[in-house]
């Protein structure tokens, strides 16, 4: 089975923080973005500085970008940054998975830059926007572009740019069922990646080599293609890359395997799995974990050993609820059920026959469906409940009846086309050779009964013409019906969650559109008017700098309200990218961020923990920049005694415990703490700082 993650023609890392040569290097370009007297100097500063944290940190490349595209628009002399800094805006929406918002960023790029070419720039148009229609599910217009990015990079000569490019034309055809044309490109790539020793380059085709094979049907040679690639991404620094292609060989191994019912390629297929659920493990990557377990379900199940496919499908079982897959939850109820028949536990095979029923029944797969209804027959015969196995075994005879009527009407359809043809042509035969008996003079009458013939037959073909459209516009007319009950199932399921999108969407779209509003309108007073009261200059700046903290707290709230559930990842990257912040802001005070190493990566928090736990971090650290006039600021993530203890501590000037009164910022600190079930306590001395602790 082709899975999607297996595709490496656009992969983006995320990385915890910078080396320290990065850190110079961005140290350096922010200097010259604010000391720099020169335009196209600043210019240039910002977009250097977006593509520093774009890898690294999106929140800060997204700040970066605005700022670039605020500083340069309607500047004829920066144009090349203002489309620089688009590109990179509807790339992060491809990222954030937004492809509607990266599309109107895409169309604005180009009408910028249709008349102001640059190779580099065109390049990246040509070759994100294909990315995108390829994630889209546009693979035309995806080979479209990516045809355009190719012939750009054969004119210039830049034989790395064509690599790129050959093996993302070559995977687009794939996917639009050119495989053989697909084949050549991809030898035109493997040719290119030798020449330019490029071993990365060479990977990818020979993985997406084998992935056409395997949609084609050829085991073995999407093996070869498989092993060929694994090789070499096993001197890569991407366990990603090398977790997905264990598995490719592992799926591989085992259709060998039940096509030749050869234990020996059902052991290395076991192997294999093994092998890639252990690499996935180590970076946890949740697609290659999930469909291993899948695969080494399946083969417990085709070696006959239901009870080791029990024990594994249970275990994807867990992880598929979690993700909602409603794809895998299918199949692994379907399994689930089939095992416990087979070891005759009859209450829990009907448990997860049942469960699977409704969501074959709307994947309208037949197969599938006949599948489902055989084992039911026989679950229901087992348990001597005679009149439901009676009907399931009528509902399977149905589906297979009408898939075998198909296949006959098509048999049929065929003959008849042949025999009329024969029949069509004896008669032909026939009227010639009695027109050749006659005499000369009826030739004109023989001439006028063949055109009626012809006359006839195209008649006769026009009628069955017409007769097959209207028979496909009924069918057509059916499968539409079908699909917009389908549609209204799956708008009733979803409608919660659009409703907390809509929501999440207003609050950016509406209030965060409004108080940008305010910013600016605050700014062209300041900067439109000789203001000549202080108090007033004073009142409108804190209006401001009060109606920014509102947008960034408004990000913060759609942040959580987008999530279900928040990662230990999720709360690090956002508290690290609000200490970067604050280190902004603040420059001569030192900020640290330590995160324990036996904290377990899959620590999962409510998105109401998740949003109150960073709460209470930004209050503490806001306070400590208040009042306390820290040189050092630490927050510490650790386990002690099974429990998580989260700890903000300054070395400002402290107050005494016993005789202040907390206001709101604190107050609210403790009822944040309460409202998740955590305990925090605050420790300080005058002049030795403060320690406030936070445990769960």
């Amino acid at each position: 089975m082709r899975q999607f993650f297996s595709i490496t023609i656009f992969v983006i890392f995320n990385s915890v923080g910078f080396s320290q040569d990065n850190s110079k290097i961005i140290d350096s370009l922010k200097t010259i973005y604010k000391e720099s007297k020169i335009e196209e100097e600043k210019g240039k500063a910002l977009n250097l500085l977006v593509d520093q944290f774009f890898d690294k940190n999106k929140d800060s490349a997204e700040v970066y970008i605005l700022k670039a595209l605020k500083y340069t628009k309607d500047r004829k002399d920066l144009d090349e940054v203002y489309i620089h800094s688009l590109l990179k805006y509807a790339q992060l929406y491809i990222i954030k998975g937004d492809y509607e918002t990266s599309t109107k960023y895409y169309s604005q790029s180009w009408e910028k830059l249709k008349s102001n070419y640059n190779y580099f720039l065109y390049n990246k148009y040509y070759g994100d926007f294909g990315l995108l229609n390829f994630y889209k599910g546009d693979f035309k217009m995806a080979l479209e572009s990516f045809n355009k990015a190719l012939q750009l990079a054969e004119n210039e000569k830049n034989e790395e740019d064509q690599l790129r490019f050959l093996n993302n034309k070559a995977l687009a055809m794939s996917y639009l069922g050119e495989a053989e044309s697909s084949l050549d490109v991809h030898q035109k790539a493997i040719k290119l990646a030798e020449k330019l020793n490029d071993s990365t380059a060479l990977g990818k085709s020979f993985n997406n080599i084998g992935l056409i094979y395997e949609d084609m049907k050829e085991y073995k040679k999407a093996l070869d293609f498989y092993l060929k690639s694994l090789k070499i991404k096993e001197n890569s620094t991407s366990k990603v890359d090398i977790a997905n292609s264990l598995y490719n060989v592992a799926g591989m191994y085992k259709e060998i395997g039940e096509k030749n019912n050869d234990t020996m390629y059902y052991g290395k297929a076991e192997e294999y799995y093994e092998l890639a659920l252990g690499k996935a493990k180590e970076v946890n990557y949740g697609k290659v974990i999930l469909f291993s377990k899948t695969g080494m379900a399946q083969l417990a199940t085709v070696r006959n050993k239901p009870l080791q496919a029990i024990e594994i499908y249970k275990s994807v079982l867990d992880e598929a609820q979690k993700v909602q897959d409603i794809q895998t939850l299918r199949i692994t109820w379907l399994n689930l059920g089939v095992n416990y028949l087979k070891i005759n536990k009859i209450s829990e095979a009907e448990t997860y026959f049942l469960k699977a029923l409704p969501l074959i029944i709307e994947s309208e797969n037949p197969s599938d469906i006949a599948n489902i209804y055989k084992n039911l027959a026989i679950l229901y015969g087992n348990k001597k409940d005679y009149s439901k196995a009676y009907d399931y075994l009528n509902k399977q005879y149905e589906v297979e009846q009408e898939l075998s009527k198909n296949s006959l009407k098509e048999k049929i359809s065929e003959f008849e086309i042949k025999y009329e043809t024969e029949k069509k042509e004896k008669e032909i035969l026939s009227q010639r050779a009695n027109i050749a008996e006659k005499e000369l003079n009826i030739n004109q009458k023989n001439t006028q009964i063949y055109g009626l013939s012809i006359l006839a037959l195209i008649i006769s073909l026009l009628g069955y013409l017409l007769y097959k459209q209207q028979k496909l516009k009924n069918q057509q007319l059916q499968k539409e019906s079908e699909l917009k009950e389908a549609l209204i199932k799956i708008e009733t399921q979803n409608s919660l969650q659009e409703q907390r999108l809509t929501i999440s969407r207003d609050l950016h779209d509406n209030i965060g559109a409004q108080l940008t509003f305010i910013i600016s309108s605050i700014e062209n007073i300041q900067y439109g008017f000789k203001i000549t009261n202080d108090k007033l200059t004073d009142k409108l700046s804190t209006i401001s700098a009060f109606t920014k903290e509102t947008i960034y707290e408004l990000r913060d709230t759609i942040w959580a309200m987008n999530k279900s559930e928040i990662s230990l990842e999720d709360l690090q990257a956002r508290i690290s990218n609000y200490i970067d912040k604050a280190f902004m802001v603040s420059n001569n005070i030192t900020f640290e961020f330590h995160v324990d190493p036996e904290l377990s990566k899959d620590t999962i928090f409510t998105s109401v923990q998740g949003m109150n736990i960073y709460r209470i971090i930004q209050e503490a650290i806001n306070n400590a920049l208040k009042y306390a006039d820290p040189k050092n600021i630490t927050v510490t993530f650790k386990l002690v005694d099974n429990r998580l203890e989260i700890s903000v501590v300054d070395d400002g000037n402290g107050f005494d415990e016993n005789n202040i009164e907390f206001g709101n910022g604190i107050n609210n600190m403790k009822k944040r703490a309460a409202d998740i079930g955590a305990n925090m306590t605050i420790k300080s001395q005058i002049n030795k700082g403060s320690n406030i602790v936070l445990i769960m």
